[in-house]
This record gives structure tokens, sequence and C-alpha cells, in this order.
């Protein structure tokens, strides 16, 4: 983790997914993108519909002349009356069929037979049965294609019983007159398939225009309210009340960011609040040493100037600390970083007169953990630093690590119940702090652990206090 000055961020967007194209970056119309999205799918509906009506008509005209044949061997079948003798002589029929049989005589004819295939009643007065030209009748053939006074027709034979005498009767209806049927039912089917489909679709348009309209009014609201939101307003929030189930997680989402944003500010605000009030007394120590006249005595003006460059020094580290996007994560052994902090402050222990006593895992339990090394090297710094300064004279500092976490624990008084609280927060000195520095060092040591997902503990051990950092499962190598 870099100590040289931050450069200057600049907005970035944040990508859905993956790395957009550059012309996925385009903005685009969403209502225009689902009306025709719409558009295609009825474009689409009404061609298979046409498709399947095309269809219809080639495949029914046949079933609808077979079920007219039925339907009218069915109605003979129940109108026909017999004498006593067993004799059909007469139909009895609803005066729509009765005037259909009477005046349409060569395309709708029916003709009740004996078994030897001879008449016994005839809507058109005929004596013979239908059947092949130059054939004689023949019962097996139930469907038959012919000719009656050279016009096409179909007839359809079928066998009745009446008392236990077996007949034959036979339904002609004329090609005619079933070209007649079908082209005024096609016709009335085109019309009505064509208007159906219109209305449904100008209907479907209206419901979608509407939807759309209705849908994204959340997102209209949305947009004025983020236009409310800036620094001196960063309260506002989206309200989710009254929306589609959908679009509540992209609005909880943005309020969550409105809430680390609103936090990160804030904090943003106190720390320069903090630094300001900071270096306000050393600067003012040292003008009005200048003042009075009093650089006669460089020793005293070199040490607000130490003090002051610390201030700057441990600022620098808590910036950067706090920034994910500077440190260099990767695999390492913590107790390696240890070994190397623990000989740095050598020199400071002697002049404390306090030991320090380094305990690590064997090669067999050690275990790399993803981290970035100068990031680890300063939290254990300020962690042994912190120790090293409350460890009486005399005293050891016990350093000890392995593959789950770290910890560092003095000799010294412990931490006050009351102080407990605000060990990690920035500018914070205890009320038996031995050093002369800002109040950073553990506020550092917090936000490097935050940024790792690793979590920072203390607590007394009596006597001393212990601080220990474990290390998250992400963090194992």
């Amino acid at each position: 983790m870099s100590l040289a000055p931050l450069p200057p961020q600049t907005a970035r967007p944040v990508a859905l997914g993956a790395t957009a194209s550059p012309r996925a970056r385009r903005p685009y119309n969403l209502s225009l993108r689902l009306l025709g999205v719409t558009a295609l799918l009825l474009t689409l509906a009404t061609t298979a519909v046409v498709g399947g009506v095309a269809a219809l008509q080639r495949w029914l005209p046949e079933r609808i002349v077979e079920h007219k044949l039925e339907s009218s061997a069915e109605r003979v079948m129940q109108g026909l009356q017999y004498d006593p003798a067993g004799q059909p002589y007469k139909l009895d029929v609803n005066e729509r069929i009765e005037a259909c049989y009477r005046v349409l005589i060569q395309d709708c004819v029916y003709r009740v037979l004996d078994l030897q295939g001879r008449v016994l009643l005839a809507s058109d007065g005929g004596t013979s049965a239908f059947a092949r030209p130059g054939s004689a009748f023949d019962p097996a053939a139930v469907r038959l294609s012919l000719s009656n006074n050279d016009i096409a027709a179909e007839v359809l034979t079928r066998r009745i019983e009446h008392d236990g005498r077996a007949m034959f009767l036979q339904v002609m209806r004329s090609d005619r007159l079933h070209r007649i049927t079908l082209d005024d039912g096609t016709e009335r089917m085109r019309r009505l398939t064509l208007v159906t489909v219109v209305v449904c679709m100008l209907l479907f348009s209206i419901v979608v225009v509407a939807s759309l309209h209705y849908l994204l009014k959340p997102l209209r609201r949305a947009a004025l309210a983020t236009a409310s939101i800036d620094p001196d307003n960063l309260s506002a929030r989206l309200s989710v009340a009254n929306l589609p189930r959908e679009l509540t997680p992209l609005f909880e989402g943005f309020n969550q960011a409105l809430d680390r944003l609103e936090q990160g500010y804030r904090q943003q605000r106190e720390f320069l609040a903090d630094v300001a009030h900071e270096l306000k007394t050393p600067l003012a120590l040292m003008r009005g040493q200048v003042e009075l006249g009093e650089l006669g005595q460089p020793g005293m003006l070199l040490k607000d100037i130490d003090q002051m460059a610390r201030h700057v020094h441990q600022l620098l580290h808590l910036a950067e600390a706090s920034e994910q996007h500077n440190y260099l994560i990767e695999a390492l052994d913590p107790a390696d970083v240890l070994a190397q902090v623990c000989q740095q402050l050598t020199r400071l222990a002697r002049s404390r007169e306090v030991r320090i006593v380094f305990i690590a895992s064997d090669e067999a339990n050690r275990e790399l953990i993803n981290a970035d090394a100068g990031a680890l090297s300063v939290l254990v710094k300020n962690l042994l630093e912190n120790a090293i300064h409350h460890s009486p004279r005399g005293g050891a500092v016990s350093v000890h690590a392995d593959r789950f976490s770290l910890s560092v624990r003095d000799q010294g008084p412990g931490v006050d119940r009351h102080a407990m609280p605000h060990l990690f927060k920035r500018f914070w000195r205890g009320a038996n702090r031995r050093d002369e520095g800002a109040g950073l060092g553990l506020s550092i040591c917090a936000e490097i652990a935050r940024t790792h997902g690793w979590t920072l503990h203390v607590a007394n051990t009596h006597p001393g206090a212990q601080f220990e950092v474990r290390f998250g499962s992400a963090a194992l190598g």
C-alpha cells in the first residue's frame, strides 16, 4: 500500500454483467422497445391466426360436407313416419327442412330403400336407389360421389331399423349446395376473423400503451426524486410504497446506495473537521514560538513539526486504508509479515525496555491468506507500537500468528471499560495515553481489517489487553 499522494478519482459507470460495448452504452427508449416487441409479437400472432384460418379452410370443407350429410340423415331418421304395416309413408320435419326437400329437388334428396334396393319413399319421387353408373345398389358403399341429372353430388347410405324391419336410408346433397353454404360461411368467417384481429390489435395496443405509462410512472417519480438529491439533502430517499414487486429491489438498492453515500459523506465531513482541529493546535504553538522570538530553541519547534509530520503520515495511511482500490491482494504468509514488523520495532522496544515475544505456528499448520502485504504490515505495526507504549518497563509483548488469526498482547493496565466503545474512533485518545500520537493508529487498523473482510477484537487479559485480528473464510488461500 503506497504512501504516495492519492490521485483524483473520476466517476466511472458501473456495468451490469459483462463489459458493455460502445453500442450498448447508448441510451435507448424503453417504451419504444417494449412497443416494438409488442408489435412484433402481435404480427407473429396475427400471422399464426391467418395461417391457421387458411389451413382450416382447406381442411374444413370436407368435414362440413360429411357433417351436413350426417345431420340430414339423422333428421330424416327421426322424422320418418310409418303405417301399421311398418311401411314409411311420409317425413314429419320442420317447415324449413321440408321446404328444402320440396324446392331444392335436384340438390337435396332422401330415399328409403328395402334390403333389395327398391325405393319405399323418396322426396323427389325417384324410383331407383343412388348407385354408381352402370352398377346396381351396393349397401356397402357408405359414401358415393356421383352425378344426379348432370349435377355433381355426395350420397350417404345408412342402415336403419323399425320394429325389427331393416331398411336403408340414402341422403344426397349436391356439390353446388355445399359450395353455396361453404362460401357464405367462409366469407362470414373471413370478415369475422379480420374484424376480430383488428379490434384485438387496437385494444391490445391501447392496453400496452396505458400499461407502459402506468408501469413507468414510478421510474418517472424516481427520476424527479433523484434530481432533488444533492450534498445538502442526502437524507432524501425513494419511496417504495405502491411499487410493482419487480421494481422494489431496484429502489431498495438505490436507497441503500444513498445510505452508504450519506454515511461516507458524513464521515468525510467529520474527518475534515477533526483534521482541522488536530492541525490547528500545533500550528498555533509554532506561530506563538515565532512571534515570541523563541527560534533560539529549535528543539521545541522541531518537536511540533515532527508531530505534525506524524499526523500527516497517519492521515495518508488512513486515507489509503479506506480505499479498496489501493490494495494489491496476493497470497502471503501472515507469520512472515509479523516477523518483519517485530524486527523493525526491536529498537523501539529496547528503548522502552520491553521484550517482543513472537510465537508462530509450525510450518505444517501454516496457511496462506489473501491480503495486501503493505496494509497487513501497517496494521501489525500500529498494534505492536500501541502495545509497546502501554507495556511497563521490563514487560513483554506477545505476538502470535496461526492460520485463522493473529494477536498482539501487552502487559499494561488494560483498557478501561468506558473506553472500549471509542477505541477505534478517529482522533480518540485515552485518558492514560503515554505517547503523543494523533489517535489514528487503531482507526487505521479497523479500516484495513474492514476492507479485507476481517474482524478486529479487543479484550482485557489481566494483565494487559489483547488485540486479535480474525481472518474471514474468503481470505484463506
